[in-house]
């Protein structure tokens, strides 16, 4: 009869912790990041003739699912990375829009009707005036255009140093969880909620991976460990590798016996700096005009940030001697007017911009940071594409009227250096402009890689901006929907139902009085007994 007492007693400590736990999930309902918790219990071992020993508290857990959890994590990586690329391309589409009476194509149009009214009336000045002015607009607006983008790149560069500091105050913050959970004697559950909402925190800008297998916390970024052992930590950090572009010549076509004394070299750089050589090149020793171009562009101050040399097969190779796009350059040699071609072994200026972990590069697969990143390097960005879509319109555009006039219109190789020659408006002739004013019909005219005109040039410009919006605003769509399905699915398991914890209460509030009543009938029993 006394076991009686014992067992009853288990079961108003159970129900107690029970109701404990129950009143805290309804606190809680509310607290972001909260999981539900289930009080876990077992039966007592027996005693004899098969008879119960009563109830065992073993504890409080979490209702949470880990596949679940780290499928909702990866998932919402990938949203973040489109809503990342969704900002930066909506920018870039408002930057690039066109109204009827606003925008670049308006700004083009009304360059080339300029030109058609000077060639009508080559004497006007009110014509003139305006051809002067509208050229002059044409190169504002291009210059514009790219000094938004510019800014576009200097916004996003601030914001990869942003996010890389939350992204390492983050894991900090794992790092200081760990430490509590590993020295807690006690339930730790509320430290693993917060661990939880920091690593989907975490996943908004970078992937993770997280190793639950062992008895230690270990967490990837990229495939890298960041956080092992608990409480190791490796802090991100960014790289940059700006490529420094590099022309090359085949050997052969500057070889000495290809030429004689006397023969005129031209060197042009970014269209206005020029150097020419008379070669001298009989009975001389071999590579000797190559080493006559050489020492031009080394010991000329125009030249300052180039270097040239021979590499280890003989070719010319002209370097510049800082890196990254925007410190390409524009270089042509010609001799006897024949202008030499470049080895398709020549190096672009690029810009490349990662994350690492001590040296180990990070190879993103999704998160804001992805984005980011991909905006910052040249080969795989949008505003570095555009930006060289603009200085192809703006080299055409000089190449292009000043080999259909006689005076140059225009001069530069990029839009940075594109400018306006007004005083050379009144020295167009009818010829001249009957010449120009077929510009805005040509569409063979060489544009970067394509053969269009430039209107379409940029017609096109425009489309491509619009679809890259679409696309990415119908895989963030999907995506979103994708993370919102899963975390509807989590929190019908993880979150707190009030109803339903009303009725556990009601259950655990009559398990304790139906314990109690054990407990004043076993009394009233012994008292029974201890009366007769």
């Amino acid at each position: 009869m006394i076991n009686s007492l014992y067992t009853a007693k288990s079961g108003l400590s159970t129900s107690k912790y029970s109701v404990d736990v129950t009143s805290n999930n309804i606190a809680n309902e509310n607290t972001t990041g909260y999981v539900k918790r289930t009080v876990n219990t077992s039966e007592l071992p027996e005693l004899e003739n098969d008879i119960g020993n009563g109830v065992s508290f073993d504890g409080v857990t979490r209702n949470t699912n880990v596949y679940l959890y780290d499928k909702l994590v990866s998932q919402n990586s990938l949203a973040s990375y489109y809503e990342q690329e969704d900002s930066i391309l909506s920018n870039l589409e408002i930057m690039f829009s066109e109204t009827e009476s606003s925008g670049f194509s308006t700004t083009l149009s009304t360059f080339f009707n300029s030109i058609e009214s000077l060639r009508a009336d080559s004497t006007n000045l009110i014509y003139q005036n305006d051809l002067a002015t509208q050229a002059q607009s044409l190169v504002d607006g291009l210059q514009s255009l790219n000094d938004e983008l510019n800014s576009a790149l200097d916004t996003t560069t601030q914001q990869l140093e942003d996010q890389v500091d939350t992204v390492n105050n983050i894991l900090e913050q794992i790092v200081y969880l760990n430490k509590q959970i590993v020295e807690s004697n006690t339930d730790s559950n509320d430290l693993l909620d917060k661990r939880d909402a920091l690593e989907k925190e975490l996943s908004n800008y970078v992937d993770i991976e997280i190793d639950r297998d062992s008895e230690t916390y270990n967490l990837k970024i990229a495939g890298v460990n960041v956080i092992f052992n608990n409480t190791n930590l490796h802090e991100v950090s960014i790289s940059e590798n700006n490529i420094a572009q590099k022309d090359i010549y085949n050997s052969s076509d500057l070889d000495d016996s290809n030429f004689s004394d006397g023969d005129e070299i031209s060197i042009v750089l970014n269209g206005t700096t020029t150097l020419t050589l008379s070669a001298n090149v009989s009975g001389a020793t071999e590579n000797e005009l190559k080493n006559q171009i050489i020492d031009a562009i080394n010991n000329n101050s125009n030249f300052s940030d180039y270097e040239a040399y021979l590499d280890t097969s003989n070719n010319l190779v002209i370097k510049s001697t800082t890196g990254g796009i925007e410190n390409k350059f524009d270089i042509s040699i010609s001799v006897d007017g024949t202008e030499m071609s470049k080895n398709s072994n020549s190096v672009e200026a690029q810009n490349n911009v990662s994350l690492a972990v001590y040296n180990n590069k990070l190879s993103l697969s999704s998160g804001s940071l992805k984005a980011i990143t991909q905006e910052l390097t040249s080969s795989t960005s949008n505003l570095y594409s555009y930006k060289e879509s603009l200085d192809d319109f703006a080299k055409a555009l000089v190449d292009y009227t000043s080999s259909n006039s006689s005076v140059k219109l225009f001069s530069g190789t990029d839009v940075n250096s594109l400018t306006f020659n007004k005083n050379n408006i009144t020295s167009l002739t009818s010829n001249d402009l009957e010449n120009l004013a077929q510009i805005q019909w040509d569409d063979n005219v060489s544009i970067g890689s394509s053969s269009t005109s430039f209107s379409e040039f940029y017609q096109n410009l425009l489309v491509t901006i619009s679809s890259n919006v679409e696309n990415n605003s119908f895989k963030q769509e999907s995506q979103d929907a994708i993370v919102n399905s899963l975390q509807s699915t989590y929190n019908n398991l993880t979150k707190v139902d009030s109803d339903t914890e009303q009725i556990n209460l009601l259950q655990y509030q009559a398990a304790y009085e139906a314990n109690a009543k054990v407990i004043t009938a076993v009394d009233e029993m012994l008292q029974t007994l201890l009366d007769m």
